[in-house]
């Protein structure tokens, strides 16, 4: 079974659920916001703009992705992976610090 027109679909939903869940972190984020204000505001903070940042990028990835497809060559940006990346791994980090400042 061959799919090959379908995977910027499939990448387009992937960054649509990431979006999502860091939209889902803002929140919660801001939920606890009573117990550690500065680090939840960061936390708070960070998760939006990357959701903004994806929704404002994923329509180039997903023309470049198209293109590639037609057959003029894939081009890969690995930037916006290594952002999600850092940024997670610090989400991740300030969400630790909030939980071993509060123990």
């Amino acid at each position: 079974m061959s799919d090959a027109g379908l995977q910027p679909e499939r990448t387009t939903l992937a960054w649509r659920r990431t979006q999502i869940l860091l939209v889902l972190v803002a929140c919660l984020a801001l939920r606890c916001l009573h117990h550690h204000p500065l680090l939840m505001t960061g936390a708070a903070i960070l998760a939006a703009l990357l959701a903004l940042a994806i929704l404002f990028e994923q329509r180039r990835c997903y023309q470049r992705a198209c293109l590639g497809i037609d057959g003029q060559g894939t081009t890969c940006n690995p930037l916006p992976l290594l952002i999600l990346t850092l940024c997670s791994a610090l989400l991740a980090a300030l969400s630790l610090l909030a939980v071993l400042a509060r123990a």
